[in-house]
């Protein structure tokens, strides 16, 4: 699938979720990305990672 096609079906996609009541707010985006960042950069307890499992 190129490029510009697989925008096009993200974008149908979207409109059709917007159209059927399916939104989000942008504080619910907010806070999905603020806890995705912070589950991203949180560090790693140096035991956990020296135990087997």
């Amino acid at each position: 699938m190129k490029t510009n096609d697989a925008l096009v079906a993200i974008l149908k996609k979207s409109h059709a979720q917007a159209m059927a009541g399916q939104t989000v707010s942008m504080d619910e985006v907010k806070i999905f990305m603020k806890n995705k960042v912070d589950e991203l950069t949180s560090k790693v307890d140096a035991r956990c990672v020296a135990e087997s499992i």
